[in-house]
């Protein structure tokens, strides 16, 4: 299920917890964040409540629950034992064409999951 990150604060996936004994994927899109001509330089993720098994990847094109994406970057992340909630959050640095680069530094964007045992 994809979520929309408005940029004030984290998205919580409400409707897609993380079973509290599992690894799982965490999925940052930015198709429709990314101005025409800008693209990610750099990228990054941090956990709260869990550990990074895979750190940030991209993994773009990709096509997830039948919509395809062309800019997708990706972190496989745990709970750690007793957490009732993980916070991802995914950091990126872009670049952007022309005669001033309008990129942009160290932009965060961060996914609030909830620990089930399911």
């Amino acid at each position: 299920m994809a979520y929309t990150h408005d940029g004030k604060k984290p998205v919580v996936l409400k409707n897609d917890p993380i079973d509290a004994d599992s690894t799982d994927w965490v999925y940052f899109i930015y198709d429709d964040w990314l101005t025409v001509g800008e693209t990610i330089t750099t990228h990054s993720s941090t956990i709260v409540g869990g550990t990074i098994e895979t750190a940030s990847t991209s993994v773009g094109p990709i096509t997830l629950d039948g919509v395809a994406y062309q800019t997708a970057y990706a972190v496989e992340v745990k709970p750690s034992a007793g957490s009732t909630q993980i916070s991802v959050t995914h950091r990126v640095t872009t670049t952007k064409a022309g005669a001033v680069d309008l990129g942009r530094t160290s932009i965060d964007h961060t996914a609030v999951l909830n620990v089930v045992s399911l």
